[in-house]
C-alpha cells in the first residue's frame, strides 16, 4: 500500500513539475498543425492550432458532408494562396493530414480522394485564427483577398 502511494506521489509531483493537469475532464494535449498554403519553393508559414472545436464540430458531421466534386480542379495547383492543410488531426478521429479550400475538405490521394463540402464553417475559423497570428505582410494580404472574393461569391 505504501508502495502505490509513494508511486502516485510520484506521478502527482511530476505532473505538477510538468505543468500538466492529470486526468483533467476533457484535456487533450494536441499537436495540430495548420500551414497556410502559399509559398513555392520555400517553407509555409505554420502556427499550433488553439480552438479544436471546428475540428471537433467537422468530425461530427464528416460522414454526413456531400461530395463537392469526384477530381481536385486544375486550378487548385496554380501558384499563389490555396488553402490550408491541417496536419495531425488523427487525435480527433479525422485524417492525419487533410485541405481545406474553396468550401472544399479534401482528404487522401489520386483514387482515395476525397472532396467533401465544408458545411461546418472550418475554413473560416483558419482564417479567422490567420488573423491573429504574425504573418508577413504578403501573406496576410493574400488571405484577406481570398475571404472577400469567398464572401462576394456567396
Amino acid at each position: 500500500m505504501k508502495t502505490a502511494k509513494l508511486i502516485l506521489g510520484i506521478a502527482i509531483t511530476i505532473f505538477a513539475v510538468a505543468g500538466a493537469q492529470p486526468f483533467a475532464a476533457g484535456a487533450m494535449d494536441t499537436n495540430v498543425t495548420v500551414e497556410i498554403i502559399i509559398f513555392s519553393g520555400r517553407r509555409n508559414p505554420t502556427w499550433q492550432l488553439q480552438d479544436t472545436k471546428p475540428l471537433e464540430k467537422l468530425k461530427s458531421k464528416m460522414k454526413e458532408l456531400p461530395e463537392a466534386f469526384t477530381n481536385e480542379p486544375p486550378h487548385w495547383s496554380t501558384l499563389g494562396f490555396k488553402g490550408f492543410y491541417v496536419c495531425n488531426a488523427e487525435g480527433f478521429g479525422l485524417p492525419s493530414q487533410f485541405r481545406i479550400y474553396e468550401g472544399v475538405v479534401n482528404s487522401g490521394h489520386g483514387k482515395n480522394a476525397k472532396y467533401l463540402k465544408d458545411l461546418t464553417r472550418l475554413e473560416q475559423s483558419l482564417i479567422d485564427e490567420s488573423k491573429k497570428q504574425p504573418l508577413e505582410p504578403a501573406v496576410r494580404n493574400a488571405i484577406a483577398d481570398y475571404e472577400r472574393a469567398r464572401r462576394a461569391e456567396q
